[in-house]
């Protein structure tokens, strides 16, 4: 079978050709040949198209716009993806923002562009492995040293479906970027951090798919956990931990009235699914395109629950919770067992050292 489109600027039609392909071709035939064949024949704007097929599947967006004039906010891994355009948004209300890189050459680049996008000078990029404790520390040492107060903190970078790596601290890299990282940076700009600010992290309804949690084999690197299933799952378990993480960080911080939150950015379109096969291979790919197209999110769309909760006032009195399209969801029970994230908080510490 064949899509037919006689007109570019007919999106309508298309948009029908796509509900077609969707009930006949892509559950009934996904193999066809014809079917790639058409993908190699034919130039879809699927920006036009985007109009019309993604408002269902983009999500709210956030429409509070408070300025951030005089606040200072640490990104972790804005190059590209949701943390960039988070960057941009709040640069554009009057933050100062430190941003980090793994790759010094490229996160010049971006605050170059970021500067002059925003107009706002105030956009500094500093090198941060968050594979690398001692790194941690060092990028530490330079907030510290250069600024005051820390009014926001946005863990942003992540690994998805990463093959099976040790870091040098031993831990499992999808671990450590996407958890203990993390925990390590914060527990160590927590001083720094002003009365009234907040600390977001970025979770997954991956969280999910984690039934239960080992905490004391959890970090540990795997060689032969290369497989579709364990990769989902220690992607699942280190989302599960941020969550795990956050509550008991909630609790700790509520004196100090620092709000504590985790969202839920949907399925969005970033270079995290760069080590996905099936995104690898350019004819899956293509099969999956057009679905693609309409129900994973742009980083633009993935960025408003992140902001929302980075500047909403009306979040001020909640903390702990769990957020997605703009409201809190009830995550899984997992990751509300107080005495699994006292146990892991404790073993957090002894990893990294802070024992």
């Amino acid at each position: 079978m064949l899509i037919s489109i006689q007109k570019r600027d007919n999106i309508v039609e298309f948009s029908s050709a796509i509900d077609r392909f969707v009930s006949s071709v892509y559950f009934q035939n996904y193999v066809s040949s014809n079917y790639f064949t058409s993908l190699l024949r034919y130039e879809v704007d699927f920006d036009e198209i985007g109009n019309l097929s993604r408002k269902r599947f983009g999500g709210p967006v956030c429409r509070c716009f408070s300025r951030l004039d005089n606040k200072l906010i640490v990104i972790t891994g804005a190059t590209s993806g949701i943390g960039l355009v988070v960057a941009q948004l709040l640069a554009n209300r009057g933050a100062s923002i430190i941003f980090t890189a793994r790759n010094s050459d490229e996160g010049i680049v971006i605050q170059n562009y970021l500067r002059a996008a925003t107009k706002n000078p105030k956009i500094y990029c500093k090198y941060l492995d968050l594979n690398d404790f001692v790194s941690i520390h060092k990028f530490v040492l330079h907030v510290n040293q250069a600024c005051s107060t820390v009014d926001l903190l946005i863990n942003n970078a992540g690994v998805f479906f990463h093959p099976p790596s040790e870091t040098v601290d031993k831990f499992d890299v999808t671990f450590q970027t996407n958890y203990l990282g993390h925990f390590l940076l914060t527990e160590l700009l927590l001083p720094k951090l002003a009365a009234t600010s907040r600390i977001i992290f970025l979770s997954s309804a991956a969280h999910f798919l984690a039934k239960s949690l080992d905490v004391k084999t959890v970090a540990a690197f795997d060689p032969e956990a290369g497989g579709l299933s364990a990769r989902f799952q220690s992607y699942a378990n280190s989302k599960l931990c941020l969550l795990l993480y956050s509550k008991i960080l909630a609790q700790r911080c509520k004196e100090r009235t620092i709000n504590v939150y985790s969202v839920d950015p949907g399925s969005v379109e970033t270079s995290i699914y760069r080590h996905f096969p099936f995104l690898q291979n350019p004819i899956l790919k293509a099969l999956q395109r057009p679905i693609r197209y309409i129900v994973v999110r742009t980083p633009l769309q993935g960025a408003q629950t992140v902001l929302h909760c980075a500047v909403s006032p009306h979040l001020s009195k909640e903390t702990g919770l769990y957020y997605s399209d703009l409201v809190s969801k009830t995550p899984s029970d997992l990751s509300q067992d107080v005495e699994l994230s006292t146990h892991l908080y404790d073993y957090s510490r002894l990893w990294t050292g802070l024992v």
